[in-house]
């Protein structure tokens, strides 16, 4: 009996172990980087290009989408992000580093790999203001949820006249 449950204590253990390790790269479960990095004291900031300030109705747009920090990534893994929009849709351009996941689109486990994703983002067919809604990590590659440099953004995008 003793070995019996020996044996799955080191199963339990193997199983948290294992989804510690991927939870750096394995994208944002729940569209929240919050819930699982620590933050640093090192910055980031989100830089989104391609986005217009007036969106012309049912158009769509590429986007560039990067995370900018001085904080070194000691490893393969750099960064990851997830975004939503309050209106259209994002649109997954690039299925090697970027992903669907319910309402928002994050980084896939290569995507981890990078700081700048590609995606696109199709305006609304109606003329409504916009939000797109994004939180990024620029990680130090330890393997583990802290000591990342971590920040969100709202950009704000209105329907053209």
């Amino acid at each position: 009996m003793r070995k019996i449950i020996l044996f799955l204590l080191a199963i339990v253990a193997l199983g948290l172990a294992a989804s510690a390790g991927l939870s750096s790269t394995n994208s944002a479960p729940d569209g929240e980087c919050f819930t699982c990095h620590a933050d640093t004291a090192d910055s980031a900031n989100i830089k989104m290009i391609g986005l217009p300030k007036e969106y012309v109705p049912g158009k769509t747009y590429n986007i560039t989408l990067s995370v900018q920090s001085r904080l070194k990534s000691m490893s393969e893994i750099k960064g990851g992000f997830s975004a939503s929009a309050s209106a259209g849709d994002l649109i997954v351009i690039d299925e090697k580093n970027t992903q669907k996941s319910n309402s928002f689109i994050t980084h896939t486990i290569q995507g981890a790999q990078s700081r700048t994703w590609k995606l696109a983002w199709k305006a609304p067919k109606e003329k409504t203001d916009t939000e797109i809604r994004v939180m990024a990590v620029a990680a130090n590659g330890d393997y583990s949820p802290s000591g990342d440099a971590m920040t969100a953004d709202i950009i704000a995008i209105k329907g053209k006249k």
